[in-house]
């Protein structure tokens, strides 16, 4: 696969919008009701998240966010252990946590819309880091690739240096091929026609810098524009 190739699958970024369409937000909450207020307004919007309520998460790789309402302790900790946002709805002396990604909201008129807006910001901004992270792996990967392609055009003087006096001698020999065995000759044609095709090989490495350059040039504009796409 070629770099712009790479570039393609890996910079395809959507907007805010849809990186909160393909989120999936964890809801657990003692009261029956809680997760209903803030699906039911929530799926009024155009898109929307996946939603699993009450369910015991596989692990971090489960859910995105988690959105928790009056719960048992044990599961607040447990759900902290998994390194994911929280959003924790509880009374103003409700249960608090030092963590920097818990975010608590009190429980008052209004709160299911609070949780929406703050959990839709946490979603985006998720989804800018992870873009942020891919772009720079990409940008790692064709540098390595842009280095090999620097060094195969260093060495293709060489390479073409050495293959011109193989071509020379082979056809300075095969002028007198009278004086030569049958057998010489026939592995002197050898050596001269793998010469030039050789030569031939190496031909297409002309225009490998240019080419380079264009790839570079157009995969950091797809990897600019989809990481801007997600700001």
């Amino acid at each position: 696969m070629t770099p712009s190739n790479k570039l393609k699958d890996s910079a395809v970024r959507h907007s805010g919008a849809s990186e909160v369409e393909h989120s999936t937000v964890l809801i657990i909450s003692d009261n029956a009701d809680f997760a209903g207020a803030i699906t039911s307004r929530w799926k009024t919007e155009r898109n929307s998240p996946r939603f699993l309520t009450n369910s015991v998460p596989l692990g971090p790789g489960s859910f995105d966010l988690a959105i928790i309402g009056r719960a048992d302790a044990s599961l607040f900790d447990s759900l902290q252990g998994l390194a994911r946002p929280i959003i924790h709805v509880c009374r103003t002396n409700g249960k608090s946590s030092q963590s920097s990604s818990v975010v608590h909201i009190p429980e008052i008129d209004g709160w299911a819309e609070l949780v929406i807006t703050v959990a839709r910001q946490i979603l985006e901004r998720q989804k800018i880091a992870s873009d942020l992270a891919q772009f720079s792996e990409t940008r790692s990967q064709l540098e390595r690739e842009a280095s090999l392609g620097r060094y195969i055009l260093e060495m293709r003087h060489s390479l073409n240096n050495a293959l011109t006096s193989i071509l020379g001698n082979s056809e300075l020999l095969l002028i007198d091929d009278q004086s030569l065995p049958p057998s010489l000759r026939l592995q002197l044609k050898t050596i001269r026609n793998m010469g030039m095709r050789m030569n031939e090989i190496l031909q297409r490495f002309s225009s490998l810098q240019k080419e380079m350059q264009l790839v570079e040039q157009q995969s950091w504009n797809k990897a600019a524009k989809g990481v801007g796409a997600g700001v």
